[in-house]
């Protein structure tokens, strides 16, 4: 039988502007009830403009409807690809933040909010070499990990720390051009399963285009990679098991040019990949973030399939546990 997700529900999230997009979703750590998500999502007027702000939206599980909305903002700033993290205690946010200075010059640096309610959040905390995008990143056992992307050395390196106060490096040149002979590594996300290992998915925008599957064990200093063969952009992943991944991201059909938003079931032992979902999407489009709970898959992405603008939708499906049946 073939496996397969069932979309249950979709439903626009983000308010009227001209290009909200770049999302990301997290269990809501606050609410005791569980009936609640946090999602978030860059709001500006184009997909490369100096005026983006952050969106930090709750979400009920069963209407999709906002129950609470904070916008995040920085003075002469462009605020970029917000991402969640959870300590255990804070919700952390975590953004690129871009200013353009007036003799023309970009600087970037990392921008990481943080909350203990869900409602306010702290002033950020600036850290970061300008140039170098700390994407995502991952806690586990008490650090944070996370990998940083710079486009002119083609270079993904490996960062450890807490990001309200300092990311040190802790492994330079994870993947790089020069070491691995595949160009621009970039955006990736981490996992570690109960063993303390380390899976990551990572896109690539060069040559064949084809994102890596990196795997490391304690203290993550070296790294494996295999070339999945097929262009996943915005990666997103939940572990099913020890080794069943979910994962979603930009998919491009290079023949006809044509982007979408999909779904995949990814078997770490086989390193195959099983097509679930293709979401309604197009044009400008991805950017997931994931929750499993029982056996929904909630998903927030953006599209502009309805009227060519950006907008972020929040998805659910059913079909989870099916996965890990080896009849399924």
């Amino acid at each position: 039988m073939k496996k397969s997700l069932k979309l249950l529900d979709i439903k626009r999230v983000s308010k009227s502007a001209a290009h909200c997009a770049f999302t990301d979703l997290i269990e809501n750590p606050f609410d005791k009830s569980r009936k609640t998500l946090m999602c978030c999502y860059r709001q500006a007027t184009n997909h490369v403009s100096a005026d983006g702000v952050l969106v930090v939206s709750t979400i009920d599980k069963a209407s999709f409807q906002i129950r609470h909305r904070v916008i995040i903002r920085e003075s002469n700033a462009d605020l970029r690809d917000p991402k969640f993290s959870h300590d255990g205690s804070r919700l952390m946010l975590t953004s690129y933040a871009k200013t353009y200075l007036d003799n023309g010059k970009m600087v970037t640096k990392m921008m990481t909010y943080f909350t203990t309610t869900g409602l306010s959040w702290s002033g950020a905390n600036r850290h970061g070499k300008s140039g170098w995008w700390l994407w995502n990143h991952t806690w586990h056992n008490s650090d944070a990990y996370g990998f940083a992307y710079n486009r002119p050395s083609n270079t993904l390196s490996l960062y450890k720390g807490d990001p309200t106060r300092t990311m040190q490096l802790h492994k330079a040149e994870a993947f790089s051009l020069d070491k691995h002979k595949k160009g621009y590594p970039n955006e990736s996300t981490i996992l570690f399963n109960s063993n303390g290992d380390a899976f990551a998915f990572l896109r690539r925008d060069a040559d064949t285009f084809s994102a890596q599957f990196g795997t490391s064990k304690p203290p993550y200093t070296k790294w494996s990679w295999h070339d999945l063969g097929i262009y996943i952009g915005g990666p997103a992943a939940v572990a099913l098991g020890e080794s069943l991944y979910i994962v979603a991201g930009r998919h491009v059909d290079w023949d006809s040019r044509q982007f979408t938003t999909k779904i995949w079931l990814f078997d770490s032992v086989t390193k195959t990949l099983t097509e679930l979902n293709t979401l309604p999407s197009n044009g400008d489009t991805s950017y997931p973030g994931l929750v499993i709970e029982n056996d929904t898959l909630y998903m927030s992405y953006y599209s502009c399939h309805i009227d060519n603008q950006a907008r972020v939708y929040m998805a659910c499906f059913s079909g989870v546990k099916a996965l890990t049946s080896k009849t399924a």
